[in-house]
């Protein structure tokens, strides 16, 4: 398995055979700065296993709306050709880069632009084009759905990608070429609409696909489909067969469930019992690990629920209401180590060293900067945001929304802020000039051309941004941190019967795979297409 990290690796190099236009890269350069921005921490996993021959067709469920795209054209190599609803090409802006990066334009019923004729014509010739790409060996990116959204799981897809794979496959075979590959790709957000959270690109093995239509073994049209579409049937049959196993495939790799509760569950549950297994010292582990691990309990457990729900319903009553008792007392499972470390002098001592120079720093210089950076655009994209959102049923675009509108407002805002206080710090014209100004820092900048300060502020507004969120995250860590020392101290909480209960359950949950068979062992069998995880679980035959 190979993991790239943003934050310790470089991006992934482009195949000599697949490099992108200038006009591509300078996008994706741009892009990738604002992934790196926006979240906090990137992986993407197994990249090194992509098919080298062949065009690609990559496809993944679309949680994120905007966000969805950026990330795979910064973390996936080569350059992509995306297809996007028309209705964007109406933004002015991002027109223009759309159209640098060679998007393509999908016509939707939804989007009421066009007339059922015009939008067949369209989306047949945006098919025509796609597959010629990727029968020429090219890579192009599919969101089956349709649509972003908010649900769980993946909704039900559309045709185009398997239609578009069909009609490549028939390309690539007439002109002698490598036959193209579907590949499905995972897309894990910890929260995909909040800033500094993280994300991990999960590549799967391509799909494999029935034989072409026609052929011994191709899905086989009814007979009311045959005497409807005629030969076309045929071609229909093999494309509603190829989407339902992407349907599998894509719910499949982004470990869907019928809620997000539920999703939380199994993410609690891997936390739970990493941290039991981790003894005296929890390790923290990398946000693809913590994927693989939920997929693993996810696997564990809808084997279970099926093979044995008396027990997995049992199991699951009693870990609700022990986290419903944790959320009452705020703890999360890794607190629950080691109590007389976090009840020690040294560790008062610690935290409270800690918050005051964050906070010392923050109200000092730092966070009045940053609230000049950020305060004004800050509440021009909350407002606008939560105005959009109000008047939309799909709440899916939210964080697409916020990042629009952020990269739009901040450098404008940033450089109005510049070019002014630059003037009134520095210029020979300005009212300041005859006053004694505080501290150090402005005297030393009042010496300077004010255009030069106008330039050093426009670079130091992004940068009191960035310090303020890591000040303020160390702030709010050393302060819960004192909370919970006094809250220990006081004997508010059973500390000893509360830790038995955490134990056992947490116990009681790793049991459940024990002896099984599960994602990321050796000798795991990746499930074939049309197939979830829980369906290859197996248990480990005993020695002896």
């Amino acid at each position: 398995m190979s993991v790239l990290s943003s934050t310790v690796m470089p991006w992934e190099a482009d195949p000599p055979h697949l490099q992108p236009s200038k006009g591509y890269l300078r996008v994706r350069r741009v892009n990738r700065a604002i992934m790196e921005t926006w979240f906090r921490e990137i992986s993407t996993v197994d990249v090194d296993t992509l098919p080298e021959e062949g065009g690609i067709i990559y496809t993944a469920w679309h949680p994120g709306g905007l966000i969805d795209p950026l990330l795979m054209m910064a973390a996936l190599p080569g350059g992509l050709t995306f297809a996007a609803k028309s209705t964007l090409f109406k933004i002015p802006v991002l027109s223009r880069i759309m159209k640098w990066i060679d998007v393509q334009p999908v016509e939707r019923e939804q989007d009421g632009v066009a007339s059922p004729e015009e939008r067949k014509k369209a989306n047949s010739k945006l098919i025509d084009t796609l597959a010629e790409l990727v029968a020429n060996g090219e890579r192009i990116a599919i969101f089956p759905e349709g649509l972003s959204h908010t649900e769980s799981y993946a909704v039900e897809l559309k045709t185009g990608a398997a239609r578009i794979l069909l009609e490549a496959h028939r390309r690539a075979v007439e002109a002698g070429k490598p036959t193209p590959n579907i590949v499905p790709i995972g897309l894990h957000y910890s929260d995909q609409h909040s800033f500094r959270e993280r994300v991990s690109l999960q590549i799967n093995r391509p799909l494999e696909a029935p034989p072409l239509p026609q052929a011994e073994g191709a899905p086989q049209p009814s007979e009311d489909e045959l005497n409807q579409h005629g030969e076309q049937a045929h071609d229909r049959a093999w494309c509603n067969e190829v989407t339902s196993l992407l349907q599998t495939e894509i719910n499949r790799t982004s470990h869907a469930q019928e809620s997000w509760e539920d999703r939380e569950l199994v993410w609690r549950a891997r936390r739970m019992i990493h941290t039991i297994r981790s003894g005296e010292n929890v390790s923290k582990i990398s946000y693809d690990e913590a994927v693989l691990g939920s997929r693993r309990v996810r696997a564990a457990w809808q084997y279970f629920s099926v093979n044995d729900p008396e027990r997995t319903e049992e199991i699951e009553t009693k870990f609700k209401e022990h986290h419903t008792e944790m959320e009452r007392i705020q703890l999360r499972s890794w607190e629950l180590q080691d109590r007389r470390k976090k009840i020690s002098k040294k560790a008062f001592v610690k935290n409270l060293a800690l918050w005051l120079w964050s906070a010392s720093w923050m109200l000092g210089f730092v966070t009045w900067s940053a609230m000049i950076a950020t305060g004004v655009p800050y509440l021009f994209v909350r407002f606008f945001v939560s105005m959009k959102a109000s008047k939309q049923e799909n709440k899916a675009g939210i964080g697409s929304m916020k990042l629009l509108y952020s990269i739009g407002l901040y450098p404008i805002w940033w450089l109005f802020c510049a070019i002014t206080l630059g003037w009134f710090i520095a210029s020979a014209s300005s009212p300041l000039q005859d006053v004694n100004l505080p501290g150090f820092i402005l005297p030393v900048l009042a010496a300077i051309p004010w255009m030069l300060v106008s330039v050093i502020l426009l670079f130091w507004w992004p940068v009191s941004a960035r310090l303020h969120l890591k000040l303020y995250q160390r702030l709010s860590k050393s302060w819960k941190n004192l909370r919970l020392w006094f809250k220990l101290r006081s004997g508010q909480i059973e500390w000893e019967s509360l830790i038995q209960a955490h134990q056992a359950l947490a116990m009681e949950m790793a049991s459940i795979g024990n002896g099984l068979i599960l994602p990321g062992d050796p000798d795991w069998q990746e499930p074939p297409a049309g197939k979830d995880d829980w369906e290859m679980v197996q248990f480990r035959p005993s020695k002896g």
